[in-house]
């Protein structure tokens, strides 16, 4: 028997019964569907459905309950109670899993209860928790710095004019002074008797304006009759030249009547001559024709020189009585504008009626300059003393105000958000392509090959023991070397045939695609993790005696690795022993294997530091297994 007839048998006696079949190929195939089915999506869902229960109530508290709800994360129940005691019992009776009493008084501090006997959701409640209390007191702080800010900001805004007013109102004062002592000085230059004089002068002249006025009024008035007996004779000239015209225009049409007439009988006698006497011009009623037409020639020149002189005076009627319209329009226009200037000339008569009474007024004041005068120098020495004062002040003002803007534009310069959240932190998904399933895949790949691998390699090792096949397989040339690795072959062939099936649903069903430059090394990887484990399948079916023995075995030494190879319970929760445990494990160096080829993508160099013990695991489980089968071969006095 050779090395190749041991791997045909081993894979007859699987493929022999179509359950077993059925199961090589479906045991994979349920396993990946039942657990992608569970975790697809799970990255981007997280908890869900966890019952909460809601007392007491606020405004604040009623935004925190929106934005739980929002999260998609609870199912909330709202208790109609202002005890606390409520809300605890519900948790502590397992009504809820968490429960969450909020005060009417927002200056009370909110109660959150939690069961923290569901160690795996308690601690992910209690962040959720914290964290939407953390992110509402940022949004109030926020809030309230802004508002602040934008008040500062718009303070500091007002301090620029309130400077510029301090500046100005003292400019002013100062300014105030200043036309004062021009005022007093003004005054000290008028003379009260030559202005009098001035005013006596200023009424006279006032007077005689009037006097020229009415008199200019008067002028007007002339005129416009003047106008009015020229506007009536160029009607009238208008009239008769209308009239002379109309009559002309009787003779200029007879005229022109005449005229055509003779044209039309001077065109037909030509016709008739160029018709007769073109052949023979010479004959007598040729001659009578030809003299005829020029005597109508001869009529038509004498009429239009005898009548021209009529023509043309029709013309200029025409021209006359045109140029008497445009002049009747200009002498309305013009007695228009002297009835305009007449209007102006009486406001002017009554403006200055009221100037004189203006002057009757000044005259008033120009006795009163004189106490104006002193009262204009007193109050340039108070002006004066307050200048002085208002300037010390001012400096003081302007550089308090200076000092306010100062410390406003330290303040307003931070951000409100570096105030009510000094220290912020941004977080960003390494892996933000892959989903929860693509994490679990090496996991997954680990624990259903070492479970197979165990149970298959001491099946098989315990069938050939118990069934003597061994001894007699042993019989022939085939050594015991040969035999576990044709063994051992065999097993390998089946588990990458599951592997592969894993991960062709994985791709299928989930959308798991692995790159095909990983391809070599995650069927290296797979090859070498389940030659580890069917060694040590092996090594346990020699220590036992049957197959429930090797089973058993088998289960003791799986579900240990199960929970300490850090897919379900953390290395870092774990205690220090645990972890140096956990971490030595062939299944742990499988996963850390298959992460480093499914997620990190890495290269053959960081992949060997993995593969390197599991080779050595699976050196040591074949080669007990040879010293043990030989040992128990060896007693049965099988000779090599």
């Amino acid at each position: 028997m050779t090395i190749a007839s041991v791997i045909k048998k081993d894979l007859k006696v699987y493929t022999r019964h179509t359950k077993t079949v059925l199961l090589i190929f479906l045991t994979p195939v349920l396993i990946m569907i039942l657990i992608g089915s569970m975790f697809t999506g799970g990255t981007d869902q997280g908890l869900k459905d966890i019952r909460l229960g809601v007392g007491g109530g606020s405004e604040l508290g009623g935004e925190i309950i929106q934005e739980l709800n929002d999260s998609q994360m609870f199912l909330i129940t709202a208790e109609n109670t202002t005890d606390p005691t409520v809300i605890e019992e519900g948790v502590r009776t397992g009504k809820y899993s968490a429960g969450i009493f909020i005060p009417m008084d927002e200056t009370q501090a909110m109660k959150l209860y939690i069961d923290n006997s569901r160690v795996l959701i308690a601690p992910v409640i209690s962040t959720v928790f914290m964290t939407t209390t953390e992110k509402m007191s940022y949004e109030l702080t926020l809030g309230f710095l802004s508002r602040l800010w934008e008040e500062l900001g718009q303070m500091e805004a007002k301090l620029d004019p309130l400077q510029e007013g301090v500046i100005a109102i003292n400019s002013s004062i100062i300014s105030l002074n200043s036309s004062t002592q021009e005022v007093i000085s003004a005054l000290d230059e008028l003379n009260a008797t030559s202005l009098n004089a001035s005013v006596a002068g200023m009424k006279q002249t006032l007077q005689q304006m009037k006097i020229d006025l009415n008199q200019t009024a008067a002028d007007i008035n002339e005129s416009r009759l003047e106008i009015r007996q020229l506007d009536e004779n160029v009607s009238s000239i208008y009239n008769d030249a209308a009239l002379l015209r109309d009559e002309l225009k009787v003779v200029v049409d007879d005229i022109d009547a005449t005229d055509a007439a003779l044209l039309d009988l001077q065109t037909g006698l030509q016709q008739t001559y160029d018709l007769t006497c073109t052949a023979a011009p010479s004959q007598p009623q040729c001659i009578t024709l030809a003299g005829t037409i020029q005597q109508i020639q001869d009529t038509r020149s004498l009429l239009q020189e005898h009548t021209a002189p009529v023509v043309s005076l029709y013309n200029s009627l025409d021209s006359v009585a045109q140029t008497s319209a445009q002049l009747h329009d200009k002498l309305n226009r013009t007695d228009e504008r002297l009835q305009e200037m007449q209007v102006s000339i009486n406001n002017y008569t009554l403006e200055i009626s009221n100037i004189n009474e203006n002057i009757a007024d000044m005259e008033n004041v120009v006795t009163t300059l004189e106490d104006v005068k002193d009262q204009s120098a007193n109050t340039s020495q108070q002006l004066e003393k307050l200048s002085t004062g208002m300037a010390n002040s001012t400096a003081s003002l302007v550089f308090e105000i200076e000092r306010t803007k100062g410390v406003i534009n330290e303040m307003t310069t931070k951000s409100p958000t570096t105030i009510a959240a000094p220290v912020t932190m941004e977080m960003e998904k390494v892996f933000e392509d892959k989903s929860q399933l693509d994490f679990l895949m090496p996991g997954i790949i680990s624990i259903v090959l070492m479970f197979i691998s165990f149970m298959l390699a001491s099946i098989t090792i315990i069938q050939e023991r118990t069934q003597k096949t061994l001894v007699r397989t042993l019989l022939t040339p085939l050594s015991l070397w040969e035999f576990i690795f044709a063994k051992t072959f065999a097993l390998i062939l089946i588990a990458l045939l599951q592997g592969i099936i894993m991960i062709i649903i994985a791709f299928l069903l989930y959308g798991v695609l692995i790159p095909i430059s990983q391809w070599g090394a995650l069927f290296l990887v797979i090859l070498v993790y389940s030659a580890s484990f069917i060694g040590i399948g092996m090594a346990l079916a020699t220590l036992a005696d049957s197959e429930n023995t090797a089973m058993l075995m088998s289960l003791v030494l799986s579900i240990p690795m199960l929970f300490l190879c850090g897919m379900f319970f953390p290395f870092e929760t774990m205690p220090p022993l645990m972890a140096l445990l956990g971490n030595i494990l062939p299944i742990t160096m499988g996963i850390r294997a298959l992460d480093a080829v499914l997620i990190y993508q890495q290269g053959f160099d960081v992949l060997i530091g993995h593969l390197i013990p599991l080779v050595g695991y699976g050196i040591a489980g074949l080669g007990l297994a040879y010293v043990l089968l030989r040992r128990e071969v060896m007693g049965g006095f099988v000779t090599f």
